[in-house]
């Protein structure tokens, strides 16, 4: 969760950027006064400008070995569940890594039976230790989500049945109550579980010696973002999805077989504290009170088959979340992380059409890896395709072909099979200006 703007910067000899200077942000670097008042302004850069001159002023620095509980830089996941597929991965963000400090982001996935949970949670930015708050946080809700289930279906077989009544069915909605306070109950369990990391790590010197002072509480502030899928029927693909939010980020189900206008559904809104720009975090004192978690609980029973769960790393590149979400599973789809969703599709079977837009398609940005500059990394951007060919969202959502096309040609190049390493390579490597945060994302097929 970062704290830093950034703006236009000029060359790195005009900004003095050194290897002593690698612990400030390149972005954040100012403009050079320009030659006098008689001097014609220049053009504001596009985006894609500022991306590509700043992408090599980032630095690599590893993660400090000197430190009490370093995260991995690096987590992914793929798993085939009863229930669904689980595509996850978990980056260390450009300014983590300019500055040589850890990443804070964490996230969690498990089963039971054909039930399928999954935490996200982001440390404060601002906060030394709060990679340590996110991670209990995790495991703790998670841990807590799946006894909990086992002995409330153990114990209440009916529930089973009793969720896909109508739900204006009574006991489909005393059902429903049931399984939303155990959703609850475990952001009770992990913030409990949070401070009980922090009193184990109170007395230890090695944390106040990073600090400076003594640990406190809030040195382990995270968000923590929940969700849990249902399966209800088989044909639709109905769900019950149940979602609580602490703090930023974005829960979102996507029904990629149904209609554009209705294809997306937010499971939660972004927390706010007192103050603009403010993030609640799991450490504030209400989050002890169930009262308090009602309003940041949502439950949408609906045909779906996709959930996305991911640390404002990801969402707020996608913002507002309400469109761009599709943008994100396009970027997804092209980048070859989820699966096509036309199959056999050739140059060859392209209409007069299609293949006329084809040609309009860009080629991939390629950016240096932050942590090799030798190493170049290509990345297709839908908004680019949009802007070449004249498509929206819509006419993708329609016809998909072209981006499958799109996939097909970096597949050429691609070595790794593994989706969750795809997914881990994509978050580590795709460039928005302005964005250099930890990236975390959970994608769950159901």
């Amino acid at each position: 969760m970062s704290e830093f703007t950034e703006s236009i910067t000029s060359t790195p000899a005009e900004n003095g950027v050194t290897a002593e200077k690698a612990k400030e942000p390149p972005e954040t670097q100012a403009v050079p006064e320009t030659g006098g008042p008689f001097e014609k302004p220049k053009a504001a850069l596009s985006n894609e400008e500022v991306t590509s001159h700043t992408a090599s002023l980032w630095k690599y620095l590893p993660i400090p070995a000197d430190e009490p509980e370093p995260a991995p830089e690096y987590m992914s996941t793929t798993a085939t569940l009863p229930g669904s597929k689980v595509i996850a991965a978990r980056v260390r963000g450009k300014k983590h890594k300019h500055e040589g400090t850890n990443c804070d982001d964490w996230y969690e996935v498990a089963n039971y039976e054909h039930i399928t949970l999954a935490a996200v949670s982001d440390g404060a930015g601002s906060k030394r230790f709060s990679r340590v708050g996110a991670r209990e946080a995790c495991k703790a809700s998670i841990g807590y989500l799946v006894s909990s289930f086992e002995k409330l279906f153990a114990d209440k077989p009916e529930l089973r049945e009793n969720l896909g009544l109508s739900l204006t069915d009574t006991k489909c909605m005393e059902a429903c109550g049931i399984l939303v306070s155990a959703v609850q109950q475990s952001i009770i369990k992990a913030r409990e579980a949070v401070e009980a990391a922090f009193y184990s790590r109170k007395i230890n010197p090695e944390y106040e010696k990073v600090l400076g002072r003594g640990l406190q509480f809030k040195d382990l502030s995270s968000t923590l973002l929940i969700a849990v899928m249902i399966p209800i029927k088989e044909i639709p693909k109905e769900h019950l999805v149940i979602s609580c939010q602490i703090g930023d980020g974005m829960i979102a189900i996507l029904d990629t077989k149904g209609e554009f206008a209705s294809s997306v559904k937010l499971m939660g809104v972004p927390d706010s504290g007192d103050f603009s720009g403010e993030t609640e975090f799991l450490t504030s004192p209400q989050m002890g009170n169930m009262e308090a978690l009602r309003h940041r609980t949502k439950i949408s029973r609906t045909a779906a088959d996709i959930v996305m769960v991911m640390s404002d790393g990801v969402a707020d590149d996608y913002f507002p979340s309400e469109t761009e979400t599709l943008r994100l599973y396009f970027d997804l789809m092209i980048n070859g992380v989820l699966e096509k969703q036309s199959h056999g599709i050739s140059a060859a079977a392209l209409t007069q059409a299609q293949l006329k837009l084809f040609k309009h398609i860009p080629d991939p940005l390629v950016y240096p890896w932050v942590n090799d500059q030798s190493v170049k990394i290509p990345v297709q951007y839908t908004n680019r395709i949009m802007k070449s060919t004249g498509l929206t969202l819509k006419d993708l959502w329609k016809d998909p072909s072209i981006l499958d096309l799109v996939r097909l040609e970096l597949e050429e190049t691609e070595k790794t099979t593994d989706p969750g390493e795809k997914l881990k390579k994509w978050l580590d490597n795709y460039v928005e200006r302005g964005s250099f945060d930890d990236r975390t994302l959970v994608v769950i097929t159901i």
